[in-house]
């Protein structure tokens, strides 16, 4: 999708005048090293956009640029003016052999062609020497050049261009930006010595190309797993297909991020994927169903997130494909409500049900297209989620959502579209709760500086070293000490004193909001909550999130707050019994993640824990999930208020 007019025209202007300021500049340049640089620009352009197809997959295509390397290097070697030429004529290029439109061409040429030379300017605000670079003196300079150009970078190509959120992907672009330096150190000297990092560059582009590869082979696998889904029952034949157009068409007329369209409908591809633990002769019974059989059908949105879980370019499309039978009112399968409903599950249920309700059952006849959007009209505010409703039944009547939902709800849309990026666990990146990293971080300091003959970096590596040293010993006998104290609790007469008494002792070393003794079913999916402390999120998030998470095979599973509607962290450590069957969890909330001393006593007694705890079987209740089948509920669609929504 086009950025808006003015940005395009005003960012082509600019690259335009930057080109021909870089070509006026080009007269001064080393003439070896700009046509090195131009040839690798290109070369590296037309090599990579080979690999650059628009995909719409949820699958990163582009994790490390071999041409922001190059883009890099020719800033600190060719200045920034010189490097924004270097960079036009890598895109031009690259667009060349892609066959890219005009005004695509000139906006992303103009866009890498501002963040080169707004790049070199920073290098020599903060310092930097155009044609030279020296580690350690050129640090400074260095980071400048790296900041700006990937702020640059992300703001125009992934903000401006593809309406994402800001993301300068650190981790790649660091990469990037040292790579690009290390071909300035090479090449500051005798240009031709870049020709030997040509093989790792290669193996790095062909990294990348196979990790994408394997990402898209495994999605169609779960693709192919869907359509073998829909074809056990001739009534919902090509009903995931069906259901992820009608999430594509919405999300796309709503403009939402393309990353988010391209996970929105692969949500709807995949929603239904649990169904395949459901009998065939169930799915198309046409009278009530049993008690037996309505349990399994229920089950098969869970038994689809667990699975989706297990793929981390997949797994956060989970929890909506669980949530795909809620309501707004929280009347749905698992009584969840509005305020613990993710966009996604909105989009997922009215796209589901409207299939649902046109398709032709074995219980019910379908109905006609107009009758299903009247039906959806009925129960916004019950079943539908007001906004995402409206849009829904707009686009289906061929209008413009934006002429149904005042701005209120088309921002409450769009605001809650983002984020799909895994939450930061309060207390995980503290460096001092890591003493092991702070002393190898201090050894390779001490040895930098040691290599660099630097007298304060030696110094300063050896005192890190030895405080990493000294926290993690000081951590090991303080977890012993802990062990004890949680052995002691463990000799409780029963299950409840020993929760109350282990809480106690947890509580002393780590402040911890909320506790809870989680009692889980035979089948793994689902729970409920026997006993608890404190005020705590509601059992509804809790099964939910340990559902998706039971077979992770971590010895403690860890959620931000924001997943269970809450602040802080929590943490689930599962209980086992000899045979290693699951029969529950001890769960807790706190502010963050425990102390170094306290993880280091709970992974040695967990097993004990586990032990102490699951002292019977699992009651198989589900809680509060409203485990018995309504008495009116002659077939899964019977749930709602229309009795024609089930997909």
């Amino acid at each position: 999708m086009r950025p808006p007019h003015r940005a395009l025209l005003g960012t082509s202007l600019l690259g335009l005048t930057l080109v021909g300021v870089g070509a006026w500049k080009a007269f001064d340049a080393p003439a070896t090293a700009l046509a090195l640089f131009l040839a690798a620009a290109i070369v590296v352009e037309v090599f990579e956009e080979a690999g650059r197809e628009r995909s719409r997959e949820p699958v990163e295509t582009e994790r490390f640029h071999l041409a922001a390397a190059v883009q890099v290097a020719a800033v600190v070697l060719l200045g920034p003016w010189v490097a924004a030429l270097v960079a036009v004529a890598g895109v031009v290029s690259g667009a060349i052999v892609r066959g890219r439109s005009a005004q695509t061409v000139a906006f992303r040429a103009g866009a890498f062609a501002a963040a080169t030379a707004a790049a070199g300017l920073a290098f020599r605000a903060a310092g930097g020497a155009v044609g030279e670079l020296k580690l350690l003196d050129d640090l400074i300079p260095l980071v400048a050049l790296a900041l700006v150009y990937l702020t640059v970078r992300a703001v125009l190509i992934d903000m401006l261009f593809g309406r994402e959120a800001f993301d300068p992907r650190i981790a790649w672009s660091l990469g990037e930006v040292a790579f690009g330096a290390v071909i300035a150190l090479l090449a500051i000297a005798h240009p031709w010595d870049v020709v030997a990092l040509v093989p790792l560059g290669l193996a790095v582009h062909h990294a990348n190309l196979r990790v994408t590869r394997l990402q898209r082979e495994t999605l169609r696998a779960l693709e192919t797993f869907a359509n073998i889904v829909d074809e056990r029952d001739p009534s919902t034949y090509r009903h995931s297909l069906r259901v992820a157009g009608y999430v594509d068409q919405l999300a796309r007329a709503l403009r939402l991020p393309f990353s988010d369209i391209d996970r929105l409908r692969w949500a709807g591809r995949l929603h239904d994927l649990g169904k395949v633990a459901v009998d065939s002769t169930v799915l198309r019974k046409p009278g009530r169903l049993d008690r037996e059989e309505w349990a399994a059908v229920r089950r098969h949105p869970r038994l689809s997130a667990r699975l989706l879980q297990r793929f981390e370019f997949v797994a956060t499309q989970a929890r909506a494909v669980e949530l795909h039978h809620e309501r707004f009112d929280g009347r749905g399968y698992y009584g969840v409500g509005d305020e613990d409903l993710p966009l996604a599950a909105h989009f997922l249920i009215v796209a589901d049900s409207f299939d649902a309700m046109t398709s032709e059952r074995p219980y019910r006849p379908g109905l006609s297209r107009d009758d299903a959007l009247a039906e959806i009209e009925r129960n916004l505010g019950t079943q539908f989620h007001p906004a995402v409703g409206k849009a829904f039944v707009a686009v289906q009547r061929g209008l413009d959502p934006s002429e149904v939902l005042t701005e209120e709800e088309l921002e409450e849309i769009r605001g809650a579209s983002a984020s799909y990026r895994l939450g930061i666990v309060p207390g995980r990146r503290d460096l001092k709760e890591r003493p092991e990293l702070l002393a190898l971080g201090g050894l390779v300091v001490l040895l930098a500086g040691l290599g660099f003959h630097e007298t304060w970096m030696t110094a300063l590596g050896a005192w890190v070293g030895a405080t990493g040293i000294v926290l993690r010993l000081r951590a090991r006998a303080r977890s012993e000490r802990l062990v004890e104290s949680f052995r002691a609790a463990l000799h409780a007469p029963d299950r409840g004193a020993i929760f109350s008494d282990l809480l106690d002792r947890i509580g002393k070393a780590w402040t911890v909001s909320w506790g809870a003794l989680v009692d889980w079913d035979e089948d793994g999916l689902g729970g409920r909550i026997e006993r608890q402390r404190g005020d705590g999120p509601s059992e509804a998030a809790v099964t939910s999130w340990l559902v998706r998470e039971a077979e992770s095979g971590a010895g403690a599973i860890a959620a931000t707050g924001p997943e269970l509607g809450r602040d802080g962290v929590a943490l689930a450590f599962p209980l086992r019994r000899e045979t290693s069957a699951l029969v529950g969890f001890l769960v807790v909330e706190a502010p963050r993640l425990p102390p170094r001393h306290v993880q280091l006593a709970l992974e040695e007694v967990l097993d004990e824990i586990g032990l102490a705890l699951a002292d019977g079987p699992a009651s198989g209740g589900s809680g509060g999930e409203n485990a018995e089948p309504l008495e009116a509920a002659s077939h899964p669609g019977d749930l709602v208020v229309t009795r024609l929504d089930e997909g």
